[in-house]
């Protein structure tokens, strides 16, 4: 299989998780209360439950990928691995930049302890950066891809073994545990299917495990024995496993569509957008966050709305923001060095303004 077909499937994820995670973010902000009692609402927030395990999955397969094509050349710690650490302080730079508390230095002197504790929360981008580093340094220290791999694996199972003990964070939504095992399990479970001889085994495996899985975590919570973690299942070892049999699911499936994914434009469109997962991540919450709520409150009055218009809401968005996308990867593929100028124009300016701001 060729390498850019066989990351297709993995890209095509990545971009169905983008897409429904702006759905999550917009459904949180604009619909209305009174709808998130039913039985529909709660539907859909176990289905919103699986898009940052599969984010935050489908990183740990990039990092596994990488390492895979220039593990040797991190190993020389030469350019190859500065340009890596710079990707990773990019997106960790836009992670504290989407949490500051107030866009202003001098503010933040002057601000009372409380207000820094915003800078102080972990999210998706966080966790991913931080168990990257992490899964990084276990690469450079064991010096092979294989061991590594076994390794992730092991921490998965201790991470998500052991944070039913660890107490609920009361500060950040995506603690490192046990939100960091998903990126590990995405190593592990990545690097087992692309060093297997039978990929196409492996991948009903993963439909048939997508499938049964939920329903046998189930049976086991409500008719087997009591466990200690009862009362906290979701943090437990059976409710994050029950969020990967989600990811393995999909994975399976889009796997089994892999051939076609290159071929149709819808493919192309997902696996564009899980390229520019970054980019959909940072511009759609700023404006989900930032400004649709006071935009529909002028226009409608409230920003409280029913299905129909959450559901229109949700595509405009998704439509806006996916155009921009397409027009910054054009540039990044045709224009290269303009894009690497505008990303180094925006840190400057973010940080000068932030500096310079009363």
């Amino acid at each position: 299989m060729a390498a850019s077909q066989r990351l297709a499937f993995l890209d095509a994820a990545r971009g169905i998780a983008v897409l429904w995670m702006i759905q999550v973010h917009v459904t949180n902000v604009i619909l209305d209360p009174a709808l998130r009692s039913s039985m529909v609402f709660n539907i859909l927030n176990i289905s919103n439950g699986y898009v940052a395990p599969t984010f935050i999955f489908c990183a740990g397969s990039g990092l596994w990928i990488a390492l895979s094509r220039k593990g040797p050349k991190y190993l020389e710690f030469g350019s190859d691995l500065l340009t890596y650490l710079r990707r990773l302080a990019y997106v960790l730079f836009c992670a504290y930049v989407l949490h500051a508390p107030i866009y202003s230095l001098g503010q933040m002197i002057n601000a009372p302890a409380s207000t820094w504790m915003s800078w102080a929360q972990l999210d998706v981008l966080h966790v991913i950066v931080y168990a990257s580093l992490g899964a990084l340094a276990v690469f450079l220290a064991l010096r092979d891809l294989g061991k590594a791999t076994i390794a992730y694996a092991c921490i998965a199972a201790i991470i998500f073994g052991l944070s039913w003990m660890v107490p609920k964070s009361e500060l950040s939504q995506f603690p490192l545990f046990p939100w960091s095992g998903y990126l590990f399990t995405g190593a592990a479970i990545t690097g087992w299917f692309m060093q297997t001889s039978d990929r196409d085994k492996l991948a009903r495996m993963f439909v048939i495990m997508g499938l049964a899985g939920p329903v046998v975590l189930f049976l086991s919570f409500f008719y087997g024995p009591s466990m200690p973690w009862d009362a906290v299942w979701w943090r437990s070892p059976g409710g994050l496993l029950f969020r990967v049999c989600a990811t393995l699911l999909l994975l399976g499936l889009l796997y089994r569509w892999e051939s076609s994914i290159p071929n149709t434009k819808v493919g192309r469109f997902l696996v564009t957008l899980g390229n520019e997962s970054l980019f959909m991540y940072v511009s759609h919450l700023l404006l989900v966050y930032g400004s649709l709520a006071p935009w529909l409150d002028n226009i409608h009055g409230t920003h409280h709305v029913g299905y129909g218009p959450n559901f229109l809401i949700w595509i405009l968005v998704s439509a806006g923001f996916s155009g921009l996308m397409l027009a910054w990867h054009w540039l990044k593929r045709e224009r290269p060095s303009m894009a690497a100028t505008i990303i180094r124009l925006q840190i400057i300016g973010i940080i000068t303004y932030f500096i310079l701001r009363p």
